[in-house]
């Protein structure tokens, strides 16, 4: 990589080595787990208080019960997209053996991380949504 100056720079954009990708794999992996089971978590909580009668969202006003019932709507999305499996990738045409791997590995972890992220987005959205309706809710 060269700067404008005509400089050489460390190149930050070189393929990484399949076992880096792989290390990398299982982090995306790994984060993506814990955000299921952190929104899992918030989802199960939220779903106990509304059965047991500690929250009762019929009783709010319309603007808290739409801010509460907005927040459970996003977080289905994120679900989703926790959910879905890892995309199957081809090689481009001109790829073979170990390059052709690292190509793939590598677009699948930014995939991973690219749903990982949107996933977070959409379960801070629950999150904010639901939190705000119900204390709209039991300060109305």
């Amino acid at each position: 990589m060269t700067t404008l100056r005509g400089e050489h720079t460390a190149e930050l954009d070189r393929p990484l080595l399949p076992e880096a990708v792989r290390a990398e794999l299982a982090r995306a992996d790994h984060r993506a787990g814990l955000t299921l089971a952190t929104l899992g978590a918030a989802l199960t909580a939220l779903l106990t208080a509304i059965t047991a009668g500690v929250i009762t969202p019929a009783q709010y006003a319309a603007i808290p019960q739409l801010l509460l019932w907005t927040g459970c709507a996003a977080c289905a999305p994120a679900l989703v997209l926790l959910g879905l499996p890892e995309p199957p990738s081809r090689p481009r045409p001109h790829a073979f053996g170990a390059a052709a791997q690292r190509e793939l590995l590598n677009r699948t972890v930014s995939i991973k991380y690219r749903r990982t992220r949107h996933a977070m987005t959409w379960g801070a959205a629950f999150l904010a949504l639901t939190l705000a309706g119900t204390l709209a809710g039991i300060l109305s």
